[in-house]
């Protein structure tokens, strides 16, 4: 008989993505490369600054562990945001950020509150550690109702809040006044923003989330930056939320070469720029595509729109499935079982995208 892990481990599930590359190719007899990812937020763009990343690689000192704080980026990163760096921590991409305050912050006797629909990676994180999730559902206009929010983080048994804006799946933004109204009426809890996608938003709420002392800012370089490979995010707080952050993280969680692409990166804001018009531009061709065929698809700040087929979901998904085309799905959820969400990818995929929706056989 083996070990029985603790009761809120084992009733935990893996972590599930959308059908692997190569099940999907097999399935559709296509090589493994003309299968397109739409399900995951990332973009056939090359990274910001990839070119003299690579060529950086081989002077990388593979054979010695980084620094374990991750300089320079850690000072990088507080210079740009204007903070000290011991304010900054950097992690393994921004899951990992988001695993630590979890652990630090949540346990079987708190509870998280998080909107709905809401960052799967909130749920995972917080019944890891065995808290309850309390979802506050958005209102008919995709945004969060502000009572129904202010009711749930005011409990005292709340040890984190989590927000994300612009919000994954729905691409809509939160206000700057109703974050500041639930950083006062929740100084018992962290309020932990994600802001994955804010490069796409072109504001931010980093100066409101830091000046209060229960604020976290968590970020990535997978998405804006286009890193989703080398695995680095970041959390910016006061200095009493990152020593304790500090003390539970692992030394040496990212590689070299994962700092040093985002090093090469952080210091090529033009090149950031560059890439997001692209991207942007490509967002609104995309939607207005799918608006032409019937689709109603929701205003979005992100690198992916949130859009409803005239056909079922579900069939919808398949059928793109079919040609290898991954597309986000949500059966079984009460509000976005007849969504897709959809990554914005590069003119040439959107285009087979299309031309594969345009196939679809009509009932």
């Amino acid at each position: 008989m083996a070990p029985r892990p603790r009761d809120h481990i084992a009733r935990l599930e893996p972590y599930e993505w959308e059908a692997m590359a190569t099940e999907v190719a097999a399935a559709a007899g296509i090589p493994e490369s003309r299968v397109v990812r739409f399900d995951t937020n990332t973009t056939s763009w090359p990274p910001v600054a990839w070119e003299q990343t690579v060529l950086d690689a081989p002077r990388m000192p593979a054979n010695e562990y980084p620094h374990p704080s991750n300089e320079p980026l850690r000072t990088a990163l507080a210079q740009r945001l204007g903070v000290t760096p011991d304010q900054v921590v950097v992690t393994c991409g921004a899951d990992e950020a988001l695993q630590l305050i979890a652990t630090a912050y949540l346990g079987p006797d708190r509870v998280a509150v998080v909107g709905d629909p809401l960052f799967s990676m909130f749920r995972v994180v917080t019944e890891s550690v065995g808290a309850t999730l309390r979802r506050v559902p958005v209102g008919d206009d995709w945004h969060l109702p502000r009572d129904a929010l202010l009711d749930a983080v005011r409990d005292p048994a709340v040890g984190v809040v989590w927000l994300c804006s612009p919000n994954n799946p729905t691409g809509t933004t939160l206000a700057p006044d109703l974050v500041e109204e639930v950083l006062e009426a929740a100084p018992h809890a962290v309020v932990a923003l994600d802001e994955a996608y804010f490069e796409f938003y072109g504001q931010t709420l980093a100066p409101l989330l830091l000046k209060s002392p229960n604020g976290v800012l968590v970020r990535t370089f997978s998405k804006g930056y286009g890193l989703a490979g080398a695995r680095v995010g970041y959390l910016v707080a006061n200095l009493e939320i990152t020593r304790v952050i500090e003390s539970i993280r692992l030394p040496q969680n990212l590689t070299a070469f994962g700092i040093t692409a985002a090093c090469r990166a952080l210091a090529d804001q033009a090149g950031l720029a560059e890439r997001v018009a692209a991207i942007l531009a490509e967002r609104s061709r995309l939607s207005d595509q799918l608006r032409q065929r019937g689709w109603e698809v929701l205003p979005s700040e992100a690198n992916f729109v949130l859009a409803k087929p005239p056909a079922p979901a579900g069939a919808v998904a398949t059928w793109l499935q079919g040609d290898g085309l991954i597309v986000r799905s949500y059966a079984g959820h009460p509000r976005l079982h007849a969504w897709l969400r959809l990554s914005v990818r590069s003119p040439e995929e959107d285009d087979r995208l299309l031309a594969r929706l345009d196939a679809l056989p009509r009932p």
